[in-house]
């Protein structure tokens, strides 16, 4: 099969969709979950607002590359061109334009509920597209990717919401560190088993999840998100309390940790992108 000479275009597309996208519904999430306290949340909220924008715009030339790869140049704002890529992206798009104006809702107003609003739309609007949707029967598949996205989400802010600036107070930092690391307890093993039943659910097993370019870069992801894992268990043992005792030390140590955090969600981000945009589940 002839390779697609705008598969790199795609691939930058999705990393730049799925990292703002992430971003935003993360924040959104800290925001109305209180892990943020209300006099620091406005900043958060406008951080979220911009992200949510940048999202919308990387769904826009989602869009708008789907046209060219189906028609051409002369395709790009074609109608009829139209008509074949909406059906496929547009509940997708619709779900983010939803989001973002959630957001900026949400920034606006000082509205922890529309934050709220605004990251669970961009969660489902990752169900609403993609390989969960080309499956015969997708079933709960597209809903489980939007949980999956959705605790990814909060998972992926955790490294802006809890960097330990040195403008940042020591009660606010660990009262942070803490709220944060009471919800991933639940959160992250749920993400990593969605992760795993998901991966063989797209590959169609365990011997095309280990056998094929697909399944490698979903066991890439996986991976990370192992690593990431063992990184929140250390988090939650050891530098919380390092925190209260010795928070010069706690505070390295955090950097340290959030700093790698940082780096697997990157690895994981492009996996997946380049799983979605350079390659696609084996055939049966």
């Amino acid at each position: 099969m002839e390779a697609d000479p705008l598969a790199p275009a795609l691939f930058a597309i999705k990393l730049g969709l799925y990292g703002s996208a992430l971003l935003a519904a993360g924040l959104g999430l800290h925001a109305s979950l209180n892990i943020i306290a209300r006099e620091d949340r406005p900043r958060a909220m406008r951080t979220a607002a911009v992200a949510s924008l940048f999202a919308l715009a990387f769904a826009a030339l989602r869009l708008g590359l789907a046209n060219l790869q189906l028609g051409g140049a002369n395709a790009l704002l074609d109608p009829a061109t139209l008509s074949w890529t909406w059906p496929a992206l547009g509940p997708s798009s619709t779900a983010i334009a939803v989001g973002a104006v959630a957001m900026v809702i949400g920034w606006l107003l000082r509205s922890s509920i529309a934050a709220a609003i605004g990251a669970i739309a961009f969660a489902l609007s990752f169900g609403l597209t993609g390989h969960t949707q080309a499956l015969e029967s997708p079933g709960l598949a597209p809903w489980a990717t939007g949980a999956h996205v959705l605790i990814a989400a909060f998972w992926f802010a955790g490294p802006i919401t809890l960097w330990p600036a040195r403008s940042l107070e020591e009660a606010t930092l660990t009262a942070r560190v803490t709220h944060f690391s009471n919800f991933a307890v639940v959160a992250v093993p749920t993400l990593f088993a969605l992760g795993l039943w998901l991966a063989l659910l797209l590959a169609g097993g365990w011997t095309p999840l280990l056998t094929s370019l697909y399944g490698k870069l979903l066991i890439a992801k996986l991976a990370a998100a192992s690593f990431v894992l063992a990184l929140g268990a250390y988090n939650k043992s050891v530098v919380t309390a390092r925190l209260q005792t010795a928070p010069e030390a706690g505070r390295r140590a955090l950097r340290l940790t959030l700093s790698l955090d940082a780096v697997l969600f990157l690895i994981a981000l492009a996996a997946i992108a380049a799983a979605t945009s350079l390659t696609g589940p084996p055939s049966p």
